[in-house]
């Protein structure tokens, strides 16, 4: 049965299971590129928590590692195994495994700790309008990709995989195959976390939100630390 819920799922590595980061951390270092990915990870959930709590959204951690589902880190959400794969293949497990329970999924990235309750909530308001369009919506990133993405319907594998990944046309790809399933709301542009050369903007964005979260003024603070902030 199918829950008037939505769901959003946050696809997260584990420490020690995966490679993490492995553009940043060819940077910084692959210590440094964990910590991101560890204080990261909890902005983005913190977010989710706070915006679960006003509306009826059900939050998951999307586990990239099966036997990674009960690591300590993924306490506080339930945890589903995103399947095998590439990313495309994944996106459609996740998508198809979650619209058999829920009424329309959110898909986030765990590097972009910059998201605001804000930009969540808009992209929940869309969705939740069963029979009116839009039928999906996106944020992009600046790089190209996208940091968010959500659906009332679930996608096939093959249009997952026909779209490339981690490229400057990945986000406008997966925008125009789904031309013939309906509209797609646009939200705000953020800057997602690959390389070294990204952390500025993400600095900068942190500094522009009008509350952070205690979460993200950690993150906030460890970029601008000693510790961190001579490898910008």
């Amino acid at each position: 049965m199918v829950s008037r819920q939505g769901a959003i799922a946050v696809f997260v590595k584990t420490p020690g299971y995966s490679p993490l980061k492995t553009r940043l951390a060819a940077d910084i270092g692959q210590q440094s590129a964990e910590q991101f990915h560890t204080r990261s990870a909890p902005a983005v959930q913190a977010v989710v928590a706070a915006v679960s709590k006003e509306r009826q959204v059900v939050p998951y951690w999307a586990v990239a590692e099966p036997m990674a589902c009960d690591a300590p880190l993924w306490n506080d959400f339930t945890t589903i195994p995103q399947g095998a794969g590439g990313l495309g293949d994944r996106l459609a497990h996740v998508n198809q495994q979650l619209l058999e329970q829920h009424a329309f999924v959110i898909f986030l990235g765990a590097d972009a700790p910059q998201l605001s309750r804000e930009i969540l909530l808009e992209a929940i308001e869309i969705l939740d309008q069963p029979g009116k369009p839009p039928r999906f919506v996106l944020g992009p990133a600046a790089d190209g990709g996208f940091y968010l993405f959500g659906t009332r319907v679930c996608l096939d594998k093959q249009l997952w995989n026909s779209v490339p990944y981690s490229v400057s046309e990945t986000a406008s790809v997966l925008c125009e195959r789904l031309q013939s399933w309906g509209a797609v709301h646009q939200l705000p542009r953020l800057t997602d976390v690959d390389t070294i050369t990204d952390l500025p903007a993400l600095i900068q964005e942190l500094l522009q939100l009008e509350t952070r979260l205690p979460a993200q003024q950690q993150l906030l603070e460890w970029l601008q630390g000693d510790d961190f902030s001579g490898k910008v």
